[in-house]
């Protein structure tokens, strides 16, 4: 492998890169879905689709022709969500989906809503499906205090958020939820070994794309690119549809030279949900390859995209210099 050549856009790294991992994982999640009738097609008509938290209504919207709905802006904690029925053809039905996301990264969670068809004698209102429901041997004392550390988190209020987490997993160490949420919360304090032992821990119990994809956040954070590569790629062979893996993955590909790979997984992570913060990387990944042209390109596209960034004469100054390249090569 060749040694990396000194970086011309280094100054934009400096100020852009390590602290767009920072501020990109302090974003809000996205819960989108499908309504479904039992058959699998979309229901003929519109549904209302409630979001609750903790018995509160949060937002309202309709479903789209093919069934679909999104509710952005969200948090970590659960959630129900309601598909009410129209009184003839399906009941109501209500779900609960989890977002137990890792470092809070910016992140998707799919829930579907499958209604019922309305029986012809008199039912029971229907019943709560748990979606990533908690263990059934949780005992109380563990839960209890795994919900407090939610709040606490919700509040972002870490160091308490990490207190009452630890006495949840110090009451049932196969608390697998509550070592994402530990995880997440020490990211957040930049104890970033303690938040590597918790998603390890959560890797070990299940194993899930957030636990492998938190696992290897909190690696990349740490500079620890070649032992991040392993459980990023899992995550993201695990869930496909996840930008911020394939964001940190090309990340560290980047860092210890793949190139080829970097690219695909930065690429994929824009072609997802568009994080901004890829066209820095991918134009740093151009100019080690010696492409100012596509640098460039990048650059200009972040600057479109992010008139106001803070960061945008060291990217200008960048521009000039990789142009001053492509003149040079001329």
């Amino acid at each position: 492998m060749s040694k990396q050549r000194p970086l011309c856009i280094a100054s934009v790294l400096a100020a852009v890169l390590l602290a767009s991992v920072s501020s990109y994982s302090q974003s809000s999640h996205t819960l989108q879905g499908k309504v479904m009738l039992p058959t699998g097609a979309p229901p003929p008509n519109s549904v209302r689709v409630t979001l609750t938290f903790n018995g509160m209504s949060v937002y309202e919207t309709f479903t789209d022709l093919s069934g679909r709905f999104s509710f952005t802006g969200l948090h970590r904690g659960m959630y129900q969500l309601s598909a009410e029925g129209d009184d003839r053809m399906f009941e109501t039905t209500r779900v609960n989906a989890e977002i137990a996301a890792y470092g809070s990264a910016p992140q998707t969670f799919t829930q579907n809503i499958q209604l019922r068809f309305k029986a012809s004698r008199p039912v029971a209102p229907a019943g709560v499906t748990s979606v990533d429901a908690f263990d059934p041997n949780v005992p109380q004392r563990a839960r209890e205090a795994y919900e407090k550390g939610l709040k606490r988190a919700q509040a972002d209020k870490p160091e308490q958020a990490v207190k009452l987490l630890q006495e949840a997993i110090a009451a049932y160490p196969q608390f697998y939820s509550a070592h994402v949420a530990l995880g997440e919360q020490c990211d957040k304090l930049k104890r970033y070994p303690e938040a590597e032992a918790a998603y390890q821990k959560a890797v070990e119990l299940k194993g899930t794309a957030a636990a492998y994809a938190g696992l290897g956040v909190v690696l990349v954070k740490q500079k620890k690119y070649t032992e991040a590569i392993p459980p990023l790629r899992r995550s993201v062979e695990i869930d496909k549809q996840a930008s911020a893996p394939c964001l940190f993955l090309g990340l560290a590909e980047m860092m210890t030279g793949d190139y080829e790979s970097a690219e695909s997984h930065l690429l994929r992570a824009y072609e997802i949900s568009k994080p901004t913060i890829a066209h820095i990387y991918l134009a740093n990944l151009y100019d080690l390859q010696h492409k100012p042209a596509k640098a460039i390109e990048h650059l200009q596209a972040f600057l479109k995209e992010n008139p106001e960034s803070p960061n945008s004469v060291q990217i200008r100054e960048a521009i000039e210099k990789l142009r001053r390249q492509v003149a040079n090569k001329k």
